[in-house]
């Protein structure tokens, strides 16, 4: 494993990798109980000093941004509830960490993902789906003169880049009340949440401190695009 000096994030280890695709090969209770302790020193150990390490310097593209080296916090739990879903393998096969906006964190909150799986990084910044109450907020921005303009901006930019994907339209009429001609925002006002993504093969950087770097720099692309949903979506004054 990579020894984490001085508390500073070293990067995950070829055996954070090994482990969690074995994890997805034998998915079940009495492997994970058996090697319980290689997850607790292999995958959360170097993800505790990630969250730290990142959460500082989101800091300053995303003031406010929560990092919370705590299991159900910014750290994923790996184990699945089973009862409601219809996959009952009972872990997650993958290591996902979270920085989210907000005091609380909720279903409900736009954040920057991380998620390590045995043969990819993927990442994503925004919200998957809006609450009622958060898509009124969306829908009410989209329509003004500035906001709506800013965001255009935001997603052409972002567009640039082809590894950039931004989430499509979920509604297939202009909801009722809307008067909107722009056709970009005819498209975004159908939206039922916010979100960009890239996937990529496991980088060298995985390995060592330049990850953070890696990652910072792609969240850095996507803050105008979060910071956006922060200022008129879920800004909390």
């Amino acid at each position: 494993m990579v020894a984490q000096k001085n508390n500073n994030f070293e990067g995950f280890s070829a055996e954070t990798v090994f482990f969690l695709k074995n994890l997805k090969e034998n998915n079940n209770r009495e492997w994970f109980l058996a090697r319980k302790k290689d997850y607790s020193k292999k995958v959360l150990q170097p993800a505790v000093i990630f969250v730290i390490e990142m959460g500082d310097m989101l800091q300053k593209i995303s003031p406010g941004v929560q990092a919370d080296p705590r299991i159900n916090r910014s750290i994923s739990r790996i184990y699945r509830d089973t009862r409601y879903s219809n996959v009952q393998e009972p872990y997650r096969a993958y290591l996902g960490l979270w920085f989210w906006q907000g005091a609380r964190k909720t279903k409900d909150s736009s954040g920057y993902y991380f998620e390590l799986r045995p043969e990819q990084l993927h990442l994503s910044a925004g919200i998957a789906t809006f609450s009622r109450k958060a898509l009124h907020l969306f829908r009410d921005a989209v329509i003004d003169t500035e906001s709506g303009a800013e965001l255009k901006k935001i997603i052409n930019k972002i567009k640039e880049n082809q590894n950039y994907l931004i989430n499509k339209a979920s509604y297939k009429n202009i909801p009722e009340g809307y008067q909107i001609s722009d056709e970009q925002l005819k498209e975004l006002i159908r939206f039922n949440g916010l979100a960009v993504h890239t996937e990529m093969p496991l980088p060298p950087e995985l390995y060592n401190r330049n990850l953070l770097k890696l990652v910072f720099n792609i969240y850095k692309d996507w803050s105008p695009l979060y910071n956006w949903l922060t200022q008129y979506v879920y800004n909390e004054k």
